[in-house]
Protein backbone atom coordinates (compact mmCIF):
# COMPACT_ATOMS: atom_id res chain seq x y z
CA UNK A 1 0.00 0.00 0.00
CA UNK A 2 1.22 3.65 -0.83
CA UNK A 3 -0.27 7.18 0.03
CA UNK A 4 -3.33 8.16 -2.12
CA UNK A 5 -2.19 11.83 -3.02
CA UNK A 6 1.48 10.84 -3.48
CA UNK A 7 2.33 7.38 -3.62
CA UNK A 8 4.90 7.75 -0.80
CA UNK A 9 5.58 4.91 1.60
CA UNK A 10 2.73 4.45 4.56
CA UNK A 11 3.95 3.23 8.05
CA UNK A 12 2.27 1.13 10.66
CA UNK A 13 -0.76 3.93 11.33
CA UNK A 14 -1.44 4.33 7.36
CA UNK A 15 0.55 7.85 7.82
CA UNK A 16 2.44 9.05 4.69
CA UNK A 17 6.12 9.65 5.73
CA UNK A 18 6.07 12.09 2.57
CA UNK A 19 3.19 14.29 2.89
CA UNK A 20 1.16 13.44 6.16
CA UNK A 21 -1.67 12.27 5.02
CA UNK A 22 -2.90 9.70 6.99
CA UNK A 23 -5.73 6.78 6.52
CA UNK A 24 -7.69 4.85 9.80
CA UNK A 25 -8.33 1.62 10.45
CA UNK A 26 -11.91 0.58 11.72
CA UNK A 27 -11.53 -3.30 12.43
CA UNK A 28 -10.17 -4.82 9.68
CA UNK A 29 -11.21 -1.74 6.91
CA UNK A 30 -9.21 0.69 6.37
CA UNK A 31 -10.27 4.35 5.15
CA UNK A 32 -8.97 6.68 3.53
CA UNK A 33 -11.31 8.62 1.67
CA UNK A 34 -14.74 8.03 0.30
CA UNK A 35 -18.20 9.16 0.25
CA UNK A 36 -19.25 11.53 2.71
CA UNK A 37 -22.70 10.38 3.87
CA UNK A 38 -24.51 13.79 2.72
CA UNK A 39 -23.10 12.88 -0.85
CA UNK A 40 -24.90 9.46 -0.78
CA UNK A 41 -28.46 10.71 0.61
CA UNK A 42 -29.13 13.66 -1.92
CA UNK A 43 -31.04 11.49 -4.34
CA UNK A 44 -34.48 10.46 -2.91
CA UNK A 45 -34.30 6.87 -4.97
CA UNK A 46 -30.26 6.96 -3.36
CA UNK A 47 -30.98 7.76 -0.33
CA UNK A 48 -33.76 4.45 -0.02
CA UNK A 49 -30.98 2.34 -1.95
CA UNK A 50 -28.64 3.52 1.06
CA UNK A 51 -30.73 2.69 3.92
CA UNK A 52 -31.37 -0.89 2.18
CA UNK A 53 -27.86 -1.64 1.61
CA UNK A 54 -26.54 -1.02 5.29
CA UNK A 55 -29.80 -2.54 6.50
CA UNK A 56 -29.61 -5.98 4.29
CA UNK A 57 -25.83 -5.85 3.78
CA UNK A 58 -24.59 -8.69 1.74
CA UNK A 59 -28.02 -9.96 0.98
CA UNK A 60 -29.10 -6.59 -1.06
CA UNK A 61 -27.07 -8.03 -4.27
CA UNK A 62 -29.54 -11.07 -3.95
CA UNK A 63 -32.13 -8.70 -3.56
CA UNK A 64 -31.95 -6.62 -6.32
CA UNK A 65 -30.88 -9.20 -9.01
CA UNK A 66 -33.98 -10.42 -7.92
CA UNK A 67 -36.19 -7.49 -8.57
CA UNK A 68 -33.80 -5.57 -10.97
CA UNK A 69 -35.35 -5.46 -14.45
CA UNK A 70 -31.45 -6.09 -15.61
CA UNK A 71 -30.66 -9.68 -16.14
CA UNK A 72 -26.89 -9.42 -16.96
CA UNK A 73 -25.24 -11.82 -18.64
CA UNK A 74 -22.58 -14.56 -16.68
CA UNK A 75 -19.14 -12.52 -17.16
CA UNK A 76 -18.32 -11.80 -13.48
CA UNK A 77 -17.25 -15.85 -12.57
CA UNK A 78 -15.54 -16.98 -15.32
CA UNK A 79 -13.43 -13.77 -15.34
CA UNK A 80 -12.53 -14.46 -12.18
CA UNK A 81 -11.75 -18.11 -12.37
CA UNK A 82 -9.43 -17.29 -14.91
CA UNK A 83 -7.18 -16.08 -11.58
CA UNK A 84 -5.51 -18.19 -9.29
CA UNK A 85 -6.70 -16.22 -6.18
CA UNK A 86 -4.56 -17.88 -3.86
CA UNK A 87 -1.46 -16.49 -5.56
CA UNK A 88 -2.29 -13.67 -7.25
CA UNK A 89 -4.09 -10.50 -6.08
CA UNK A 90 -7.50 -9.57 -7.75
CA UNK A 91 -9.75 -6.29 -6.92
CA UNK A 92 -13.11 -5.74 -6.69
CA UNK A 93 -13.30 -1.35 -7.61
CA UNK A 94 -16.73 -0.27 -6.47
CA UNK A 95 -17.68 -3.31 -4.60
CA UNK A 96 -20.56 -1.58 -2.56
CA UNK A 97 -22.09 -4.99 -0.80
CA UNK A 98 -20.54 -7.37 -3.22
CA UNK A 99 -18.08 -9.75 -1.37
CA UNK A 100 -17.68 -12.09 -4.62
CA UNK A 101 -15.07 -14.55 -2.94
CA UNK A 102 -12.87 -13.98 0.34
CA UNK A 103 -9.95 -13.82 -1.37
CA UNK A 104 -11.01 -10.92 -3.53
CA UNK A 105 -9.70 -6.97 -2.22
CA UNK A 106 -13.11 -4.89 -1.74
CA UNK A 107 -12.61 -1.29 -2.54
CA UNK A 108 -15.41 1.20 -2.23
CA UNK A 109 -15.99 4.91 -1.83
CA UNK A 110 -18.86 4.05 0.78
CA UNK A 111 -17.94 1.94 3.76
CA UNK A 112 -20.00 -1.23 3.66
CA UNK A 113 -19.19 -4.01 6.02
CA UNK A 114 -17.91 -5.56 3.13
CA UNK A 115 -15.67 -3.13 1.91
CA UNK A 116 -11.78 -3.96 2.81
CA UNK A 117 -10.66 -0.24 1.63
CA UNK A 118 -12.58 2.81 1.33
CA UNK A 119 -11.45 5.42 -0.83
CA UNK A 120 -11.88 7.36 -3.50
CA UNK A 121 -11.55 4.97 -6.82
CA UNK A 122 -9.56 7.58 -8.52
CA UNK A 123 -6.91 7.81 -6.17
CA UNK A 124 -6.21 4.18 -4.90
CA UNK A 125 -3.79 3.75 -2.22
CA UNK A 126 -2.13 1.00 -3.97
CA UNK A 127 1.42 0.63 -4.99
CA UNK A 128 2.11 0.44 -9.29
CA UNK A 129 2.10 -2.83 -11.05
CA UNK A 130 0.20 -4.81 -7.76
CA UNK A 131 -3.34 -6.34 -8.68
CA UNK A 132 -3.30 -9.42 -11.68
CA UNK A 133 -6.44 -8.68 -12.59
CA UNK A 134 -9.71 -6.35 -11.46
CA UNK A 135 -13.24 -5.56 -12.13
CA UNK A 136 -15.51 -2.82 -12.44
CA UNK A 137 -19.04 -3.65 -12.43
CA UNK A 138 -21.54 -0.33 -13.01
CA UNK A 139 -19.32 2.07 -11.86
CA UNK A 140 -18.10 3.91 -14.78
CA UNK A 141 -21.07 6.05 -14.95
CA UNK A 142 -21.06 7.39 -11.89
CA UNK A 143 -17.70 9.25 -12.28
CA UNK A 144 -16.97 12.46 -13.44
CA UNK A 145 -13.67 11.73 -14.37
CA UNK A 146 -13.91 8.81 -16.44
CA UNK A 147 -10.11 9.23 -17.71
CA UNK A 148 -8.84 9.76 -14.23
CA UNK A 149 -10.37 6.39 -13.15
CA UNK A 150 -8.65 4.51 -15.91
CA UNK A 151 -5.50 5.52 -15.85
CA UNK A 152 -5.61 4.72 -12.13
CA UNK A 153 -6.61 1.43 -12.77
CA UNK A 154 -4.35 0.83 -15.16
CA UNK A 155 -1.31 1.90 -12.58
CA UNK A 156 -2.04 -0.73 -10.08
CA UNK A 157 -2.61 -3.23 -12.59
CA UNK A 158 0.53 -5.47 -12.89
CA UNK A 159 2.05 -5.66 -16.69
CA UNK A 160 -0.25 -7.93 -18.31
CA UNK A 161 -2.91 -7.53 -15.61
CA UNK A 162 -6.60 -7.19 -16.83
CA UNK A 163 -9.53 -5.32 -16.50
CA UNK A 164 -13.27 -6.29 -16.37
CA UNK A 165 -15.82 -3.30 -17.02
CA UNK A 166 -19.63 -3.42 -17.14
CA UNK A 167 -21.47 -0.19 -18.45
CA UNK A 168 -25.04 0.72 -18.97
CA UNK A 169 -25.99 1.64 -22.71
CA UNK A 170 -29.98 1.45 -22.14
CA UNK A 171 -30.96 1.96 -18.58
CA UNK A 172 -33.10 5.05 -17.01
CA UNK A 173 -31.07 7.67 -14.52
CA UNK A 174 -29.81 6.02 -11.48
CA UNK A 175 -28.07 7.65 -8.86
CA UNK A 176 -25.25 5.81 -6.99
CA UNK A 177 -24.81 8.72 -5.81
CA UNK A 178 -25.45 10.84 -9.25
CA UNK A 179 -25.51 9.67 -12.55
CA UNK A 180 -23.33 11.09 -15.61
CA UNK A 181 -22.96 9.10 -18.81
CA UNK A 182 -23.85 6.19 -20.95
CA UNK A 183 -21.87 3.74 -23.44
CA UNK A 184 -22.08 2.54 -27.06
CA UNK A 185 -20.92 -0.83 -27.96
CA UNK A 186 -17.86 1.08 -30.16
CA UNK A 187 -18.06 4.26 -28.27
CA UNK A 188 -16.86 1.86 -25.31
CA UNK A 189 -13.62 0.79 -26.81
CA UNK A 190 -12.47 4.00 -27.78
CA UNK A 191 -11.72 5.38 -24.10
CA UNK A 192 -9.55 2.84 -22.61
CA UNK A 193 -6.40 4.48 -24.06
CA UNK A 194 -3.43 2.67 -22.75
CA UNK A 195 -5.02 -0.45 -22.62
CA UNK A 196 -5.04 -3.63 -25.38
CA UNK A 197 -8.65 -4.04 -25.53
CA UNK A 198 -9.66 -7.75 -25.79
CA UNK A 199 -13.10 -8.05 -26.57
CA UNK A 200 -16.55 -5.71 -26.05
CA UNK A 201 -19.73 -8.03 -25.45
CA UNK A 202 -23.18 -7.07 -24.36
CA UNK A 203 -23.41 -7.65 -21.20
CA UNK A 204 -27.49 -6.99 -20.80
CA UNK A 205 -29.62 -7.61 -23.14
CA UNK A 206 -32.22 -5.60 -25.15
CA UNK A 207 -35.28 -6.48 -23.11
CA UNK A 208 -33.44 -4.99 -19.85
CA UNK A 209 -32.63 -1.78 -21.68
CA UNK A 210 -36.83 -1.56 -22.35
CA UNK A 211 -38.36 -2.75 -19.23
CA UNK A 212 -36.06 -0.16 -17.16
CA UNK A 213 -37.63 2.14 -19.69
CA UNK A 214 -40.99 0.90 -19.31
CA UNK A 215 -41.00 0.82 -15.53
CA UNK A 216 -39.81 4.54 -15.15
CA UNK A 217 -42.64 5.13 -18.01
CA UNK A 218 -45.59 3.87 -16.42
CA UNK A 219 -44.41 5.56 -12.88
CA UNK A 220 -44.71 8.95 -14.19
CA UNK A 221 -48.03 8.37 -15.92
CA UNK A 222 -49.54 6.94 -13.04
CA UNK A 223 -48.29 9.66 -10.85
CA UNK A 224 -50.20 12.22 -12.30
CA UNK A 225 -47.29 14.72 -12.04
CA UNK A 226 -46.45 13.80 -8.25
CA UNK A 227 -43.12 13.41 -7.47
CA UNK A 228 -44.35 11.16 -4.23
CA UNK A 229 -46.75 9.64 -6.37
CA UNK A 230 -43.98 8.26 -8.48
CA UNK A 231 -41.44 7.45 -5.67
CA UNK A 232 -44.39 4.65 -4.11
CA UNK A 233 -45.29 3.32 -7.77
CA UNK A 234 -41.39 2.54 -8.93
CA UNK A 235 -41.63 -0.31 -6.17
CA UNK A 236 -44.86 -1.39 -7.62
CA UNK A 237 -43.64 -2.04 -11.00
CA UNK A 238 -41.02 -4.25 -10.31
CA UNK A 239 -44.26 -6.90 -11.20
CA UNK A 240 -42.99 -6.56 -14.73
CA UNK A 241 -39.41 -7.72 -13.63
CA UNK A 242 -39.73 -11.42 -14.83
CA UNK A 243 -39.95 -10.12 -18.28
CA UNK A 244 -36.26 -10.21 -17.96
CA UNK A 245 -35.75 -14.25 -18.39
CA UNK A 246 -36.66 -13.03 -22.45
CA UNK A 247 -32.99 -11.99 -22.67
CA UNK A 248 -31.52 -15.53 -22.35
CA UNK A 249 -32.41 -15.75 -25.76
CA UNK A 250 -32.39 -11.51 -27.10
CA UNK A 251 -28.86 -11.18 -25.55
CA UNK A 252 -27.62 -13.21 -28.41
CA UNK A 253 -29.56 -11.61 -31.22
CA UNK A 254 -26.79 -10.55 -33.70
CA UNK A 255 -28.75 -6.54 -33.04
CA UNK A 256 -29.32 -6.63 -29.49
CA UNK A 257 -26.16 -4.03 -29.13
CA UNK A 258 -28.54 -1.74 -30.54
CA UNK A 259 -30.85 -1.36 -27.96
CA UNK A 260 -28.52 -3.85 -25.39
CA UNK A 261 -28.84 -2.52 -21.46
CA UNK A 262 -25.54 -2.48 -20.75
CA UNK A 263 -22.18 -3.64 -22.20
CA UNK A 264 -19.02 -5.68 -20.51
CA UNK A 265 -15.36 -5.10 -21.98
CA UNK A 266 -12.57 -6.91 -21.15
CA UNK A 267 -9.17 -4.85 -21.51
CA UNK A 268 -5.48 -5.77 -20.64
CA UNK A 269 -2.35 -3.62 -19.40
CA UNK A 270 0.37 -4.18 -22.19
Amino acid sequence: MVCPACRGPLDAELTCRSCGIAGARFGNQLRFAGFADEELRTDPLNRLKEVAKRRFGRLYPTAINVLSPVLTTRFIKPFLRSFDLDRELVADLGSGTHRRDPRILCVDGASYDEVDIVTDLSSLPIADDTLSGAISIAVLEHVTDLQAHLTEYRRVLRPGGRLLCYVPFIVPFHASPSDYQRYTRVGLAEQFHGYEVLSVKVGAGPTSGMLWVLQEWLAMLLSFGSARLYRILVPLTWVLSPLKLLDLLLARHPAAEVIASGFVIEVRKP
